[in-house]
């Protein structure tokens, strides 16, 4: 059964990266989601109630003026499939190598493999056509790392449940 879950893991980790490297290799156009968006959502109704709405992201002023409706829900689609893309990688990277090596060694690990992945994803996306790599982009990446590294170690605290006598005791308070 181990070696199946190792199987597994593996190919997951895989997937993803290979996943990766594929959507990097794609210039803007054959991604856009923009058309698919404007044929469910009702971009007046959405322009008129979000008319306000406008930030800065990587020197860039996002907004429903700028971008329309189907631009701005576009965006929003995009980064979050940044963030939660990477929290799943560096949650892959911990199991795979939590199965070789201890907690304190995997945790690690898999921030650094995960960071230098969208280093790598945002570097590579330089050659495509179309295409910028943005360090703001790995930033966002690496928040997804930091939330599913945070959610690891609450996890392992929740199972752990209350400490042991000999760890008080290990920590200099009474017994």
């Amino acid at each position: 059964m181990k070696r199946l879950g190792l199987f597994l893991d593996t190919v997951i980790l895989l997937g993803l990266l290979l996943g990766l490297f594929y959507s990097s290799s794609q210039p803007y156009y054959k991604q856009d989601l923009r058309g698919t968006i404007s044929r469910y959502v009702d971009a007046d109704f959405l322009e008129q109630k979000w008319q306000h709405v406008s930030f800065q992201y990587a020197h860039k002023e996002i907004s429903v003026e700028d971008s329309g409706a189907a631009g701005l829900i576009e965006f929003f689609i995009r980064k979050a499939t940044h963030f939660v893309t990477f929290a799943v990688l560096a949650f892959m990277f911990y199991r795979l190598l939590a199965r070789f090596t201890a907690y304190s060694t995997a945790l690690p690990w898999s921030g650094f493999l995960s960071v230098l992945t969208a280093l790598l994803d945002e570097w590579h996306q330089t050659f495509t056509p179309d295409r910028t790599g943005m360090l703001t982009d790995v930033l966002l990446d690496t928040t997804g790392i930091v939330t599913m590294m945070i959610l690891i170690v609450f996890r392992r605290i929740l199972r752990r449940g209350p400490r042991k006598k000999r760890d008080k005791i290990r920590l200099g308070q009474p017994s």
